[in-house]
């Protein structure tokens, strides 16, 4: 028998089901009739709330995208924090996106098509991206090259996200520190050669 549900828990509940499919299968393993069957739904319900698999991945990995911007917000905003150290900050937090479940981490860089993959990437640049852009900006002002800034962060981003998959997939936990540490210092090498001017 089915539970009542608002429209909101059921898309919830259709979510945490197929993440938890995602998890025990990975996505190339799971179809939309696995998630109707183990959600307990009919196929309409199941459409109302998404229109393909990759739709139900796009939105768990914007859920992470959004997490992870809960946590690196606070580090931005506070302008009193120097730039390298709020960089630092930055970097270990986006270094924990899959600490809490590295089994998706695995599902996101494997699974979804296309249209995922461009999805992922607009969170990750556009979202993220973009915030550090503007937090750059209220520091700095207009003595940021922005065209060249909007490079070096796309850079960051797409280094930072890959190396938060590598190290949980990869890195034990005895040498997380020393990896985060390592990707810090490189990361910090490269704004300071990219935006020497707008941090000097």
């Amino acid at each position: 028998m089915r539970q009542p549900m608002s429209k909101e828990q059921r898309h919830i509940h259709i979510l945490e089901t197929a993440r938890q499919l995602f998890q025990e299968r990975g996505y190339d393993d799971v179809t939309i009739a696995d998630v109707i069957t183990s959600s307990n739904i009919a196929r309409g319900t199941f459409y109302l709330h998404f229109d393909s698999l990759e739709s139900l991945l796009t939105a768990l990995f914007d859920d992470l995208v959004e997490q992870t911007w809960l946590r690196i917000h606070p580090i931005l905003s506070d302008v009193s924090v120097p730039f390298e150290q709020a960089t630092v900050d930055v970097v270990h937090a986006v270094v924990r996106m899959f600490d809490d479940d590295k089994t998706m981490a695995a599902v996101f860089y494997s699974g979804g098509g296309k249209a995922f993959m461009q999805r992922k990437q607009q969170a990750m640049y556009g979202k993220l991206g973009h915030q550090l852009v503007e937090a750059l900006e209220r520091r700095h002002g207009n003595a940021i090259p922005k065209r060249e800034v909007e490079w070096t962060v796309v850079m960051l981003i797409s280094l930072i996200g890959d190396m938060a998959y590598y190290a949980a997939m990869n890195i034990p936990e005895r040498d997380k520190v020393a990896f985060e540490d390592h990707l810090v210092n490189f990361v910090l090498a490269g704004l300071r050669s990219h935006l020497r001017e707008v941090l000097d």
